[in-house]
């Protein structure tokens, strides 16, 4: 696995630095709290989408006729599907999908 290195005006060759292309300035380290809003600003991004957002405004029962319908080809009753949890069914999918 490579090693990514930040380059600094401080870890820069004496040469380099008397470059007057060269700006030195500060390096300063985000906040926490600022990388906590980038990473939720990506999850929020990656959630987006027309299938998640009519997935979310459907009851649980239709959710789980809509997911349980990718179930069916390959075993799964209407029945067992519907008393199963929607993480349980999406575990499904997800083991099926990964095959």
């Amino acid at each position: 696995m490579a090693i990514a290195k930040a380059i600094t005006y401080e870890n820069l060759p004496e040469e380099n630095k008397r470059d007057p292309k060269i700006i030195p300035f500060e390096y300063k380290k985000p906040f926490l709290q600022e990388i906590d809003e980038i990473l939720k600003d990506r999850e929020d991004e990656t959630r987006k989408g027309i299938m998640s957002t009519l997935v979310a405004q459907m009851s649980e029962l239709e959710t789980k006729k809509y997911l349980g319908g990718f179930l069916v080809p390959f075993g799964f009753t209407e029945e067992a599907i519907l008393r199963m949890s929607i993480p349980e069914i999406e575990g499904h999918l997800n083991n099926l999908m990964s095959k």
